[in-house]
């Protein structure tokens, strides 16, 4: 998870936008700096295999329904640092997006409808000055429709937990027994990637964090089964919507 998806999708917003202006891996199953300790009382994933884990995880993730998806200042393969607090509910979610503490993104996507809405340093870093300056002139700090086209996908990706750090890009590993903020949890390693999956050994099996051996940062989920009253449509009068969506 990169700030290159989200330049990927700012592009396609950038081009419908302009319309309105006439009107990291391990080499090993042990994690490295995290602390073994023996297996505590479990709900029965310590006996699994580490893809039996991530199945259960990826069970019990679609189980809750909803969650809560939050880093600080987790590196990025580009240099920068990214911040974020995401909500997530069924196929809704909201969610605030911070590039290098001050280029604020906020993402919603709600009722089959996606939209997006950047301060002013968002938008020059992710499209350059010139063309920032048409989008703001445009948007006037409104929520701007995404085009419902595949350049956006990438955008709204960071909202689904499970095609972007669920899904195994190599062979998965069993690391050590650790803790979650006092929950325990065993570690479950990717031979292509640097993250590292802690999943819940007493109750659900949820995937609680995402570790980067590393040590670009972690991304926290919480809050499962949380109600998320949030995360609703804009009024019609905060949109701005591309012409070739229609009004």
């Amino acid at each position: 998870m990169n700030t290159r998806i989200l330049r990927a999708g700012l592009a396609a917003l950038t081009a419908a936008t302009v319309l309105l202006s006439g009107c990291g891996t391990p080499r090993s199953t042990q994690p490295s700096g995290v602390p073994a300790s023996s297996a505590p009382a479990d709900n029965g994933v310590t006996a699994l295999t580490a893809d039996e884990i991530m199945a259960k995880a990826t069970d019990a993730l679609a189980w809750a329904g909803s969650y809560r998806i939050t880093a600080t200042d987790f590196k990025t393969d580009v240099d920068e640092t990214m911040s974020m607090d995401i909500m997530v509910s069924g196929g809704d979610f909201s969610g605030r997006i911070t590039i290098n503490k001050d280029a604020v993104l906020e993402i919603l996507a709600v009722g089959g409808k996606k939209y997006i809405k950047a301060n002013d340093a968002a938008w020059t870093t992710f499209v350059g000055a010139e063309k920032a300056r048409t989008i703001i002139a445009v948007a006037g700090g409104r929520w701007m429709r995404a085009p419902d086209d595949d350049a956006m996908s990438g955008l709204f990706a960071l909202g689904d937990i499970k095609e972007q750090l669920l899904k195994p890009e190599g062979l998965l590993g069993k690391g050590a027994f650790t803790q979650v903020g006092g929950t325990p949890a065993v570690i479950v390693t990717d031979s292509l990637t640097d993250m590292h999956l802690y999943v819940a050994t007493t109750g659900k099996p949820y995937p609680m964090r995402f570790h980067s051996a590393s040590g670009d940062g972690d991304i926290d989920l919480s809050d499962f089964g949380a109600t998320f009253d949030a995360i609703v449509a804009p009024p019609a009068d905060q949109v701005v919507v591309p012409p070739r969506q229609g009004s």
